[in-house]
């Protein structure tokens, strides 16, 4: 069928309003629904082409004698004038940007009673003065009509907004990748749904599914084209109440899944700093147990070094003596008193140099000892900056620890709490204070005091400074806590928390543990 054949079956069929509920194939085929125009719905192709009298009403002939009546033939000149008598029982419809109003009495203050919008189709039944009285879909009721497009008009643009469409007349039928019964069966429809008919090929159509194009056979499905309705006010309000509480569904689903992402994030953020806390642990145990079995071997290391170095020492004073033995004897002038001093000189000298050597030799073995177990530590990754001598949390250590009790307390601008709520400088301040450490109120002030550190040097515990518009041109400061990750108060939003130490691109940093 090509298009002007189409055109002349939308024209001739557009009065037939047939309401009723049918299946639809696909999500594209929403819009169809009970009460909306499906024109040309027949029992088989054959008979929505050729009806009998017996399945046509009086109604239907009527109307379509009216249509032809206005609309005229393809081969006429030019249509006759039309009268407003002739254009009862024909097709108007509404060409607007918006909507018209259809009301239940013809005047303008009259009650609403639902809406015709752009492209909508409606059937004039009636007239009253300069109102039309009209049936689409639900609704009854009375339109200007200077708001209307009748007559041949409307008749050509219902054959342009009008959708040809299928229904399935089978209880189930195959839909084939060709007009072939040989063809590869690519979909199925079954009985009362409605596919979107591409094009008449006689013994075969070929629609449009969810799952593409194909072909069906003509003999199990009717042909019919699918006009939009007006709305009525119920249907509007059930309308717009469907798509507010969609709207809410969705909301709350929206709602609900960022809540459980938040969730997520916050038990994956705890996760990790249990695990982290695990590892410090870990770390520091490792390294006790390590000083624990290397101990005998550096204390006896250390303890050679201390007596070679008490040798060295008394040897030396011996040899004073010895000097001033030698001196002595010298000056009482008897020769063989002062060669036995010499000789007693000599080998006290001897002696202390032997007792530096080996003084210098055990210091030399208990520093290796002590290299050995840093050698042994940093190989392990363990991180010798952070501990002291006898296994114990360092200062810095401790500091870090004791900042990281708070990740997860709220941010406060102005407060120094590091429970009820800090910014960055009073979370640092409160943090050094709580150690025994006095620095300075602001993030500007705290950058500058204590020690200078580069920032390719620092370590747990230094403060970081970033750029912004606070005193010395600083905005924020953070603190160090190892492992390439800072803790600090960053915002309202996220509070006291860990973040990588390059989350942002710190401008100095400074020690106050050194």
């Amino acid at each position: 069928m090509n298009n002007e054949g189409m055109k002349k079956h939308v024209r001739k069929a557009a009065a037939c309003f047939l309401a009723g509920t049918m299946t639809i194939a696909g999500s594209g085929m929403s819009a169809f629904a009970a009460g909306e125009t499906l024109v040309g719905i027949g029992a088989s192709k054959a008979e929505a082409e050729v009806q009998t009298e017996e399945t046509q009403t009086e109604e239907v002939q009527e109307a379509e004698e009216s249509v032809e009546e206005a609309a005229g033939t393809d081969e006429a000149e030019s249509a006759p004038a039309e009268t407003a008598e002739n254009l009862v029982n024909t097709v108007a419809i509404a060409q607007v940007d918006s909507y018209i109003n259809i009301r239940s009495n013809p005047d303008e203050n009259a009650d609403l009673v639902g809406k015709l919008y752009n492209n909508n189709v409606a059937t004039i039944i009636g007239e009253e003065g300069d109102w039309y009285l009209v049936q689409s879909g639900n609704c009854q009721g009375y339109v200007a009509k200077y708001l209307l497009t009748t007559g041949s008009a409307a008749q050509e643009a219902v054959a342009n907004v009008g959708t040809p469409v299928a229904q399935v007349n089978a209880e189930a039928l195959m839909v084939r990748s060709d007009a072939s019964e040989d063809a590869e069966v690519v979909d199925m429809v079954t009985e009362n749904q409605i596919v979107y008919l591409e094009e008449d090929l006689g013994g075969w159509a070929k629609v449009s599914t969810d799952n593409g194009t194909g072909y069906v056979s003509a003999d199990y499905v009717s042909y019919a084209t699918y006009l939009p309705q007006a709305e009525s006010v119920e249907e509007e309000a059930a309308r717009i109440q469907a798509e507010e509480e969609a709207y809410a569904a969705y909301v709350a689903q929206q709602e609900a899944e960022y809540a459980a992402y938040l969730a997520q994030q916050e038990a994956e953020y705890e996760a990790y700093l249990a695990q982290q806390q695990a590892e410090w642990e870990a770390q520091n145990q490792a390294w006790i147990e390590y000083l624990q079995s290397q101990g005998a071997y550096a204390d006896e290391a250390q303890a050679a070094a201390d007596q070679a170095a008490a040798d060295q020492a008394y040897l030396e004073q011996v040899a004073a003596d010895a000097q001033a033995a030698l001196d002595e004897a010298y000056n009482s002038g008897d020769e063989q008193a002062a060669a036995d001093a010499q000789a007693a000189a000599d080998q006290a000298a001897a002696d202390a140099a032997a007792a530096a050597d080996a003084a210098a030799q055990a210091a030399a073995e208990a520093a290796a000892a002590d290299q050995a177990v840093i050698d042994t530590a940093e190989e392990n990754g363990i991180d010798t900056s952070s501990i002291t001598a006898d296994g114990t949390s360092s200062l810095r250590q401790q500091v870090v620890d004791y900042a990281l009790q708070f990740v997860g307390n709220p941010y406060v601008w102005g407060g120094t709490s590091l429970t009820n709520g800090a910014d960055c400088s009073g979370f640092t301040q409160s943090v050094m204070a709580d150690n025994g450490i006095s620095i300075n109120r602001t993030a500007g002030a705290q950058s500058q005091g204590g020690t200078s550190v580069d920032l390719s040097n620092i370590q747990p515990g230094d403060l970081l400074f970033y750029e912004g518009s606070g005193d010395y041109g600083i905005g924020h400061v953070s603190m160090y806590i190892g492992n390439g990750q800072v803790v600090h108060a960053s915002n309202s939003t996220d509070g006291i928390i860990v973040s990588d130490v390059n989350y942002r691109t710190p401008v100095s940093a400074k020690s106050y543990l050194d």
